[in-house]
């Protein structure tokens, strides 16, 4: 609850249907309004409630991520989860529509009847480009009939918002469930598709990206309009052709799935190449303009295609622009093994040996190094288990209490708000799950939260799912197939942690061996049809953890086969590799 809520804590903690035993300042625990009533463990408390004062009060649902009334809950320092408050603006109540600017979008093919039907109108605004008043013109951004942001653009390009809007797509209206829908870049391609006849049509409020960026803002859009998005049926992605409308292009089919992307080009005749849609209705009208929907190529995701079809992606990789493996965060481990985005990843060792926690070590540096976005399917572990550990590792202290110090709470704090800004936990607590199903959630992530990493631990949860007239090796190669296609299709790294058959050691009192990749349950196609495979090892005696690379598909690009010795650094809760401890295994 925000301060500026008229009701105080306790009121507001009942108009939410949230019952406390008392009222008093802190911490609290009890069932969420949002999903208790909906599970099977119905008085579970898993709803956290941080009263602060009489006029501000914190919460956070564990199991369904419900926080103060809004799925899509933010998280401030040293508190508990709380939602990011939006802004409405307040509608104008006689929006003006000159003919000067009636004028203006004539000359840029678009009508005074368009114009009219999608609400924009003249305005006057400060900007602080050039630190003044502007007079300019407002593009209202409606959902629901609601007035949720607006845009304004001077004559000369400066761009400015409504202070902390919602963040809805443009035209969002006009998302409709087994429709297709077009994606551009800006608001006045938007209208220039409209002025063509084709209304299905949406753009992000911060267009396209013009460097490297860290920041989920840009495409917040989606997880607003998720659901719609989810229930479309082409898209047609429309963005402007340069490099940042392209770097756009790509990052949108990758959320929205390229097996139903089209991409359009705005090449209307032979040697005629126009940046956007509004200029092809400028210069050749809007019949050209649907055209260049007719002629929309699917996006490369399976079949025929010629050399040409290729050719920025080679020239990209020639230059030095093309995909680029990323490090684990270990730089010794890096030649033996780094990250290549889309790549199916098989890990597997002795229980107990530090399998999970390395993968989790691994998840966290890519995660503060470069912003990637995880998805953690861990049922064997525990979705409030698996929390714990990440919190450990990111904070570099143990979650319990023992021998070296414990997180503190604002510590614990910190850490849960960085793990929920970073890691999204599928969970089936009431069935046996397939990997279909496991996918299609995390298809729902790359979408929402922009997932680069899912991680399944361990593969037998699945295996659990098999068909009775399936073998287990048909089962895994269909298993391995389903995932490698949702990598390729959503450039998203997919981890599956497996256990090994059962390994004796050869004489009593002798140490279990070290697995290969073709001594893991199941099938020989975890070796076959893996782009990458791992070996965690504990060598109890050497007091050393030895992490084997023993096959890369891309060589030296990815690493090469090899192995790096660890030490687990018991009071920091990590692993810590020791240096020049890579051996080759050519």
């Amino acid at each position: 609850m925000n301060k500026h809520t008229n009701l105080n804590a306790v009121e507001w903690l009942s108009s939410q249907n949230i019952i406390l035993r008392s009222a008093n300042n802190g911490d609290h625990k009890t069932t969420c309004p949002e999903c208790s009533h909906k599970r099977k463990k119905k008085k579970d408390q898993c709803l956290s409630v941080t009263i602060r004062d009489s006029e501000d009060v914190v919460v956070n649902c564990w199991h369904c991520q419900w926080a103060d009334g809004n799925k899509t809950g933010r998280t401030e320092s040293n508190t508990n989860y709380k939602p990011k408050p939006f802004t409405k603006p307040k509608p104008v109540d006689k929006p003006q529509q000159p003919d000067t600017m009636l004028e203006w979008f004539k000359a840029r093919g678009i009508s005074e009847t368009t114009v009219r039907n999608v609400g924009v109108y003249k305005d006057t605004q400060w900007f602080p480009q050039s630190g003044k008043e502007e007079s300019c013109i407002a593009f209202p951004y409606i959902w629901k009939e609601e007035l949720r942001n607006v845009k304004y653009r001077t004559k000369d390009k400066q761009f400015r918002q409504e202070k902390n809007p919602e963040p809805v797509l443009f035209n969002a209206d006009s998302i409709q469930p087994d429709k297709d829908l077009i994606f551009c870049e800006g608001e006045m391609d938007v209208i220039s598709f409209i002025e063509a006849g084709i209304e299905n049509v949406v753009s992000l409020a911060n267009g396209a990206p013009q460097k490297e960026e860290t920041s989920e803002k840009r495409y917040e859009p989606l997880a607003i309009h998720a659901g719609e998005l989810e229930k479309v049926r082409k898209i047609y992605i429309a963005t402007d052709q340069d490099g940042p409308g392209e770097v756009l292009a790509q990052e949108l089919a990758r959320r929205l799935g390229r097996d139903r992307c089209f991409r359009v080009s705005f090449d209307v005749t032979e040697g005629v190449s126009l940046k956007d849609g509004n200029e092809v209705l400028q210069e050749y009208g809007a019949k050209a303009l649907r055209e260049c929907i007719d002629y929309a190529e699917p996006w490369p995701v399976d079949g025929i295609f010629k050399v040409s079809d290729f050719d920025r992606e080679v020239w990209d990789l020639y230059e030095g622009k093309g995909p680029r493996p990323f490090s684990t965060g270990f730089t010794e481990f890096d030649k033996a093994f780094k990250i290549m985005p889309g790549q199916f990843v098989v890990v597997s060792g002795i229980p107990n040996h530090g399998k999970s926690r390395f993968v989790d070590q691994v998840a966290v540096q890519m995660a503060k190094a470069h912003h990637h976005k995880w998805a953690i399917f861990s049922p064997e572990t525990g979705d409030d288990n698996h929390i714990a550990d990440l919190c450990e590792i990111h904070a570099r202290k143990p979650f319990y209490e023992g021998v070296s110090e414990r997180m503190s709470r604002d510590e614990l704090r910190d850490a849960q708000s960085w793990v929920n800004d970073n890691f999204s936990f599928i969970s089936a607590k009431d069935h046996t799950p397939t990997i279909d199903w496991v996918l299609e959630r995390a298809r729902a992530l790359v979408l929402r939260e922009g997932i680069t990493h899912l991680v399944v631990d361990p593969y037998n949860e699945l295996e659990a799912s098999r068909p009775r007239d399936q073998t287990e090796t048909e089962f895994v190669s269909q298993l391995i197939s389903k995932c490698k296609r949702f990598g390729k299709l959503h450039g998203v790294t997919v981890w599956m942690v497996i256990h090994p058959t059962k390994i004796r050691a050869a004489n009593p009192g002798e140490k279990e061996p070290i697995p290969g990749l073709y001594d893991l349950a199941g099938s020989a196609h975890w070796r076959n049809k893996a782009d990458a495979g791992l070996i965690v090892y504990r060598d109890y005696e050497a007091g050393k953890t030895t992490v084997f690379s023993k096959k890369i598909r891309r060589q030296p690009q990815c690493g090469s086969p090899g192995s790096v010795d660890f030490a687990f650094i018991g009071t920091d809760r990590v692993f810590e590799e020791m240096k020049e401890s890579y051996r080759s295994l050519s």
